[in-house]
Order: C-alpha cells, then structure tokens, then sequence
C-alpha cells in the first residue's frame, strides 16, 4: 500500500474555511435569535447565504467565459432550458465543492484503492486540476469503483502555485509508486481540469509515455484559459495558463508535432463555464481524439453522469480493443 497523501496544504485550508464559515453563521444566527428572530428563520438565512456565495462565484466564472466563448458549431447549441439547467448544475456542484469536497479530501478520497475489488486492465491514476484537491475527483473514483475498476489510485497536486513542470514531476513520483506497488508496467491517467495538461506534460517531457497506457483529459485547458489573465502574480503556474504565455505554445507546437504514442483522449464541452476560448480544450485530430459534450458545465464535469458514464465507456473501449 502506497503512503496516504493525508491533507495537502490545499485540502488543510479549506477545512480552516469550513470551520471559519460555520463559526461565522452560528455566531450571525446567535445575534439574531438573542434579537428575537427565530431559530428557523435564522437557519433559512444562513443556507441562502451560504448558497448565494457560491452561486456569485459560479457567476464570476460563467461570465468573462461566455465573452471569450469559442464559436460554435449547430449541433453543439442548446436551448434556453437547458442553459439554465446546467447554470443550476454548475451551481450545486460550487455548493458540494466548496468546501466539503475539498475539505475532506483524506476521507472522501483515500490515496489508495479499496482491497479486494475486481479491477480490468492497469491501474488508474486519477489527477485533480488546479487549486483543487483528490476529493474533488469524489464521485469519479466512486463510479468507477461500483463499475468495475478496482483499482483507482488518487494524487493531490503539490504544490499548489509552484508551476506546472512541478505538478509533472509531483506526478512522475506518484506513478513509478503505483508502477511498483501494484506490479503493473503502465498506468491509465485520467485528469480533470488542469490535470490533463499535467499528464500531458509528465507524458511528453517527464518520461510518462513508455509508462501510460491511455490518457483522458476532462475539461483541460491545453492552451490556456482567459480567467487566468491578469492572475499572474498568484504564482508562475498561473502565467502558464494565460492564453498568450509562450510556454504554453511551445509546448502544444512540442506535443502536437506527430501523433500521440498512446491514446490521448480529450473530453471538452463547448460550454465549460472556466476554460474560455472552450475549443482550446481540443486537442488536433492527428494528434489524439475529441469527445464533445454540449450542455455541460466545468465543475459539474467531476460529479456529472454524462461525463463517468463517458469515461468508462472510454475505459471499456479501450480494453475491448487491446483484446481483440
């Protein structure tokens, strides 16, 4: 068994919060009643706040990326309800992530598999995204658990704002681990956000092709997102996911110069409601494959149906193939 990560400093923060938040509303509801408000009434005050925060966060992501959105083609459009839909979506998935998701990464999302499950085909490695934590890659590792595949290996990004070529080789440590633990030659990686340009770097530039068998990325920003723009000064991994930053297109001329090695397999949704253009989501088609999902939201891409029900229909294709 590989050492539990435990709580990264990410995940220690958020518990801070949590408890900060809650302290916060016990002493405004105590204020309150002392006044001669009622408990009830209080209560219903204190969950409307809580969920009014979350939705003005979803809304100051929702908005600079529907400005900056990519164009999109006829079949890839959704009506009025079905935009509202995803903004409620995308709103309660903001409710469970911050800060439960996050705050109990240790629990809701062990390093380590469960023992004893059946598992088909290598390992994998699931890799949270920026300023995110194992646990908010919950419902994926569950899902797949209950679907076969046993073993499903977690990593927390360390540390947090250093830079992304850290994040690789953060990585590259966690796979040789697994590699070793479980006997196995190669690993399957599966990347949420951020994440997948962290597996696309550990496979390119840190050694990571000769040990990957498929690599997902869900959501990712492979060149970049505007909400990074003018973030810069909050660490050097936020410069390299402005749209303009040099590195970030030397290294898609790098990786995209032939084809992958191994099946690489983008998820994008022309919707993303944090990566903007969303089409830089896409990866070139001599390059790897696209699977686009309208109508979908980016936070709720980590507890979304479509979206698991997507990646192990990947995952069945996947060995379906190797076995024929």
């Amino acid at each position: 068994m590989l050492k539990e990560q435990g709580f990264t400093s990410h995940g220690r923060g958020f518990l801070k919060a949590f408890f900060i938040e809650f302290a916060l509303y016990v002493l405004i509801g105590g204020t309150f009643v002392a006044t001669g408000s009622s408990w009830l009434c209080v209560v219903l005050s204190c969950v409307a706040i809580f969920a009014l925060l979350r939705l003005l966060m979803v809304m100051g992501n929702v908005i600079p990326t529907y400005k900056n959105r990519s164009p999109k083609r006829a079949e890839h459009e959704v009506g009025c309800f079905s935009t509202v839909a995803m903004l409620l979506r995308e709103w309660w998935a903001a409710i469970l992530t911050y800060p439960f998701l996050f705050a109990f990464e240790p629990w809701l999302v062990p390093t380590n598999p469960p023992a004893g499950l059946t598992h088909r085909g290598d390992p994998i490695v699931l890799v949270p995204g920026f300023f995110t934590n194992r646990g908010y890659l919950w419902a994926w590792r569950r899902y797949l658990l209950k679907n076969g595949y046993g073993k499903v290996y977690a990593v927390s990004p360390e540390p947090i704002f250093h830079s992304v070529e850290k994040n690789a080789e953060h990585l590259a440590r966690f796979v040789d681990e697994v590699l070793v633990e479980t006997g196995s030659k190669r690993v399957i990686l599966l990347g949420h956000s951020m994440g997948g340009l962290v597996i696309r770097l550990y496979l390119h530039r840190f050694g990571g092709m000769p040990k990957a068998s498929l690599a997902v990325a869900v959501g990712s920003p492979l060149t970049g997102t505007v909400l990074a723009e003018g973030k810069e000064k909050m660490g050097p991994i936020i410069a390299q996911l402005t749209r303009s930053n040099a590195w970030a297109l030397d290294f898609l001329r790098e990786a995209e110069a032939a084809p992958c090695p191994i099946p690489f397999i983008s998820v994008w949704s022309p919707h993303d409601t944090i990566v903007a253009p969303q089409n830089t989501s896409m990866v070139a088609e001599h390059y790897g494959r696209n699977i686009t999902l309208p109508g979908v939201g980016h936070m709720e891409m980590v507890n979304s149906a479509q979206v698991m029900r997507v990646l192990k229909q990947t995952l069945d294709e996947f060995h379906d193939a190797k076995a024929n």
